[in-house]
C-alpha cells in the first residue's frame, strides 16, 4: 500500500517527466527527487535510499547463501561438498556465503560493461522472485491441496482463495515484465528487455538438465534435521500431538514404526 501510494505522489508532483527519464544520472528516482526537494533534503533522502539500497542487498545475499547451501548439500553443484561444509567455530555454511559473494560481486562487475548488460542482469529480480515465491503457492492450490499442513500460523478459510488471486497476479505480470518499454522503431538492441532470455534461458537449460540427468538421480532435498510429521493423533512421553504437527525424532526414548511411537 505504501508503495502505491508513493507512486500516486511521483506520479502528481514530477515536474518534467522527460527530464527524469532522460537524466545523464542514470538514476530516474534521483532526478525526480532532485526535482521536488530542496537541494539538502533531497541528499538526505537519496543518502537513505543507498542505505536500504544496501540492507536489502544483505538480505538478498542471506537468502541466496541459504539457497547455496541447500543445492550444496543435495550434490548440485560441482565442489559441492566444499561449499556445503559447516564451519566448526560458527556452526554455519561460511563456504557457500564466501562462494555465493563472490559469484555476486563477479555479476556486479557486468556494470562496467555498460547498461545493456547490467540492465539484463537486474531486469530478472522481480521476475525470479515472483516465480520462486508462487511455485510452493501453485502447488499448495492445484497440485496437492489435499496435502498441505499448515503451519501455526495460517490463513485459515482465506488461504485457498487468496493463493488463487497470487497465481492470476503472477500469471499477469510475469509476461508484463518481458515486454520492452518502447516497440516500432524505437526499439533497438539497447532498449530492448532482455529478460526473457537472460531468466528463461538457464530455466530452460535447467528444464532440459532435469529430463536428460538430474530426475534419474535427484530424489528431492536432503533432511538434516531428525524429524517425523505424524498422522492424526499420536503421543509420545505422554504428550499428544495434533494433526500435522511435527515432533522431534528422540532414538533414546522410543522407535518411529509406521508413523506411530512405540515406547521402549
Amino acid at each position: 500500500m505504501f508503495g502505491w501510494f508513493l507512486s500516486l505522489v511521483t506520479a502528481y508532483t514530477v515536474v518534467d517527466i522527460s527530464t527524469v527519464l532522460g537524466s545523464g544520472l542514470g538514476q530516474p528516482f534521483a532526478a525526480f527527487v532532485q526535482q521536488v526537494l530542496p537541494q539538502k533534503i533531497a541528499l538526505a533522502v537519496l543518502s537513505l535510499t543507498i542505505i536500504a539500497g544496501f540492507s536489502m542487498g544483505q538480505g538478498c545475499m542471506i537468502a541466496a547463501s541459504r539457497v547455496t547451501f541447500a543445492y550444496a548439500r543435495d550434490d548440485v553443484f560441482p565442489f559441492s561438498k566444499f561449499i556445503a561444509t559447516i564451519n566448526q567455530r560458527t556452526r554455519t555454511p561460511v563456504n557457500a556465503v564466501i562462494v555465493n559473494c563472490s559469484v555476486g560481486c563477479l555479476l556486479l562487475l557486468l556494470i562496467f560493461g555498460g547498461s545493456l548488460a547490467a540492465g539484463a542482469l537486474f531486469s530478472i529480480g522481480a521476475i525470479a522472485a515472483f516465480v520462486s515465491f508462487t511455485i510452493p503457492i501453485f502447488i499448495r492450490v492445484l497440485v496437492a491441496p489435499e496435502r498441505f499442513h499448515p503451519g501455526p500460523w495460517h490463513l485459515g478459510k482465506f488461504s485457498l482463495p487468496i493463493g488463487i488471486v497470487g497465481l492470476v497476479f503472477v500469471a499477469l505480470m510475469v509476461p508484463v515484465m518481458c515486454l520492452p518499454a518502447v516497440t516500432g522503431d524505437d526499439l533497438t538492441v539497447q532498449t530492448m528487455n532482455w529478460t526473457i532470455c537472460v531468466y528463461g534461458g538457464p530455466m530452460t537449460m535447467v528444464m532440459i538438465w532435469w529430463a536428460v540427468s538430474a530426475r534419474t538421480w535427484f530424489k528431492g532435498p536432503k533432511v538434516n534435521v531428525e524429524h517425523v510429521r505424524v498422522g492424526d493423533m499420536v503421543a509420545i512421553e505422554g504428550v499428544e500431538a495434533g494433526k500435522g504437527e511435527i515432533l522431534e525424532r528422540a532414538p533414546s526414548k522410543g522407535n518411529l514404526v509406521d508413523g506411530m511411537v512405540e515406547n521402549e
